[in-house]
């Protein structure tokens, strides 16, 4: 199986519908786990890749690589909701602490959201 660019930008690209709201949540959360993940500092690096984690986890939910009732969405969905928190409290970069916060409360509303409407049937 062979993907080409334009495939995978295609993929990356906004939907229609409810997906477009889901699209909407995870380019915010992408981009505030990237940001927060360039504030930390160079000793910290569990706090950074636990950002690129989260940065990574929005990419696999908005390329729709599991289906939207199987176990591991419920895992990804959830892993962007808790990790920002989790770096919140372990980090220190205090200037950093706003963006996880909003970026896990964002996560949060996303994960209840499209488990309502996505996972439950």
């Amino acid at each position: 199986m062979s993907l080409s660019p334009q495939e995978i930008l295609a993929a990356l690209g906004p939907r229609s519908g409810t997906a477009l709201i889901y699209d909407i949540f995870l380019y915010i959360i992408f981009i505030l786990a990237v940001v927060a993940m360039f504030m930390q500092s160079d000793k910290q690096t569990v706090p950074t890749i636990l950002m690129g984690l989260v940065a990574a986890l929005a990419v696999i939910a908005k390329l729709d690589i599991l289906p939207p009732k199987d176990f591991g969405s419920l895992v990804i969905n959830a892993g962007m909701f808790v990790i920002p928190l989790i770096v919140t409290g372990i980090t220190k970069a205090k200037k950093s602490q706003p963006l996880t916060i909003i970026g896990g409360v964002l996560a949060g509303i996303y994960f209840f959201m499209f488990w309502v409407i996505s996972q439950r049937s």
